[in-house]
């Protein structure tokens, strides 16, 4: 038997749930030791979001790992709610939003976040897919929040290359560390430019042709014919 004040406090809470639409017999399952968050579950308008720009296509394409998803969604809801700006970016759960999306839905559980999406979506990234690669190099362009040493890396290629051989390297499925083994390639030899080099791994798709000869035992000399040989080779 519950004293008086614990009874007020009950129904207080249970009164509470009622208005937000949650069942009493989960609260009775979940207990009394337990607060109500700030940040609180919103229902939103599917049409009124927005996806992350940056966020890669591959991760919300139509295909077995999104249709999967939305099975779930269809057989159990959505287990958890997506991540979104006060002005309604998606930080984290565009996967969610397409799945919810494609099944017609028209609202989405979220929860707002008054951190800045940029900085937030590197900070919550937990996709199995993880940023990098080129997911980075996305984000660069989009001029989103990039970690230190990637902000670098990012700055360095861009000074390089500019945005079309960023969208280059993006196109080619390429990431930030082209820039070390173009970097490679260079100590080589001083004849070679750095940012043709990165130009020409890209155009050419001779990433892993390149990454053999620098791995391999030859001599600098040898390392240096080869190089002249590819880059040569596989100009039209």
């Amino acid at each position: 038997m519950l004293d008086s004040a614990t009874s007020i406090a009950y129904d207080e809470q249970k009164r509470w749930f009622d208005s937000t639409r949650i069942e009493i017999d989960f609260f009775d399952k979940v207990g009394l030791d337990v607060e109500i968050s700030s940040r609180m579950i919103l229902v939103v308008p599917i049409h009124t979001l927005s996806h992350t720009p940056y966020n890669p296509a591959s991760r919300t394409k139509e295909g077995k790992s999104l249709m999967r998803l939305m099975h779930e969604i269809s057989v159990r809801g959505l287990m958890y709610p997506i991540l979104i700006t006060q002005d309604r970016k998606v930080i984290d759960g565009n996967r969610r939003l397409a799945a919810c999306r494609s099944l017609g839905q028209e609202t989405i559980e979220c929860i707002v976040s008054d951190i800045d999406r940029d900085e937030a979506f590197t900070m919550v990234n937990t996709t199995s897919i993880p940023i990098g690669g080129k997911g980075w190099l996305e984000i660069g362009l989009a001029n989103g929040h990039l970690p230190g040493k990637l902000r670098q890396q990012y700055d360095e290629l861009f000074g390089l290359i500019g945005s079309y051989g960023i969208k280059l390297l993006i196109d080619r499925k390429l990431g930030l560390n082209v820039l070390a083994l173009c970097k490679s390639v260079v100590a080589l030899d001083q004849k070679y430019s750095l940012a043709d080099v990165v130009m020409s791994v890209a155009s050419m798709k001779l990433t892993n042709k390149v990454n053999s000869v620098l791995r391999s035992g030859a001599s600098r000399s040898e390392k240096v014919a080869e190089m002249d040989s590819l880059f040569n080779s596989a100009k039209p």
